[in-house]
């Protein structure tokens, strides 16, 4: 039988709730969804400087806030990665990073003072939290002031308990000094290694005896690239006395490294007249060691890769591939005498200058490592 009007009534009834309880119920999750989304923590993910605009965006994108430093930026030089100059760190441990950013100025037209750089850490929401212009308390070899031009070279956060340090390198605008500096998560400033040269790089190195830094770049007393190895709670320290003394400062710190070592000058260098190769990049290993990339010539494709233990103890030199090429180049051109396959130097280990606090100076010979394909 077919149903009737008041069965027909009761089923459309019961539709008609169904459909609008769905339709509350799709409402609901709506809003409780644009709840959520608002709700939600929008933390800085990245940050990006633009000409002298800084700006922190979350996850997806979006502006979370700007600054607009005064003045003229430096552009950035070719090659040099920009990636330390802006980063986005939790520097009290707390769960919601700030920014730190290196702020390196163009002297004006009209100053009369040279620039700086200046380290920013901001805050979540933006604000500065504080502020640091270069000026390391170094005087010179004859113990005047050293004209206050430096500039970042590196910088790297190192955990320190449930919070984070920073470690930078530094060197002079144009002349030969270097040093390593520290900053607290309140942006208190100390020098933790003066250099008798340029420092180029750092690195964090994780060891089972503790947390340590090693560091590249030159030395111009010795005229030599160099690395050193330095423990992050140790006392402040200097590169080793000896060779020029116009490139030492007046009141370094007295405390050791605990490791110094000076790269030799390759036949590549020598035959063009250049005293030593920079030591532009420092990596860890997963052993507690790490790597140093010496230039073989004044080119950065063509490097020496140094490995070096867990100890601090030469393990092998690998040149790159580019380092033949260089080679032959130089052989065109009448420098060399020998091809690089038949090259003298390949024959024999590379040797080292290493300095430790308890033994002084003394020689390591560092073997070979895929150095031909005949070798």
């Amino acid at each position: 039988a077919s149903p009737s009007a008041d069965q027909k009534s009761v089923v459309e009834g019961r539709l008609a709730r169904r459909a609008l309880l769905g339709l509350a119920g799709t409402a609901a999750m709506a809003i409780g969804a644009s709840l959520l989304f608002r709700s939600r923590v929008r933390r800085v993910e990245r940050a990006v400087l633009a000409g002298n605009l800084l700006t922190a965006l979350d996850g997806l994108g979006g502006t979370l806030w700007t600054h607009r430093f005064a003045g003229t930026l430096r552009p950035q030089v070719d090659g040099d990665d920009p990636a330390w100059r802006v980063q986005v760190l939790d520097l009290e441990g707390v769960g919601n990073p700030g920014v730190l950013a290196v702020c390196s100025r163009l002297m004006e037209p009209s100053s009369v003072q040279p620039m700086s750089d200046e380290l920013f850490y901001f805050e979540p929401e933006g604000r500065i939290r504080w502020t640091h212009r270069l000026r390391p308390d170094l005087l010179d070899f004859n113990g005047q002031q050293i004209e206050p031009v430096w500039r970042f070279s590196h910088v790297i956060p190192v955990p320190y308990g449930k919070q984070q340090t920073v470690w930078a390198g530094v060197r002079h605008g144009w002349r030969w000094p270097g040093c390593v500096m520290r900053f607290d998560a309140a942006g208190s400033a100390s020098i933790r290694f003066t250099n008798s040269g340029f420092v180029e790089r750092l690195c964090r190195i994780t060891r089972p005896d503790g947390e340590f830094i090693a560091v590249s770049g030159e030395n111009n007393a010795f005229d030599r690239a160099f690395t050193a190895v330095l423990g992050i709670n140790d006392q402040p320290s200097c590169s080793p006395e000896g060779g020029a003394k116009r490139c030492h400062f007046a009141n370094a710190p007295s405390g050791p490294p605990r490791d110094y070592i000076l790269f030799p000058t390759t036949e590549m260098l020598a035959a063009m007249d250049t005293p030593y190769g920079n030591a532009q990049q420092v990596y860890a290993t997963n052993d507690g060691g790490f790597v140093v990339d010496v230039w073989a010539v004044n080119n950065p494709r063509a490097i020496f890769l140094y490995e070096f233990s867990a100890q601090t103890e030469p393990k092998s030199v690998m040149p790159s591939g580019s380092c033949s090429l260089f080679h032959r180049r130089l052989q065109q051109e009448e420098r060399l005498n020998h091809s690089w396959a038949a090259c003298p130097e390949l024959a024999n280990p590379l040797t080292i200058r290493h300095w430790q606090p308890t033994i002084g100076w003394r020689d390591q010979r560092v073997p070979w490592q895929a150095a031909t394909d005949e070798r």
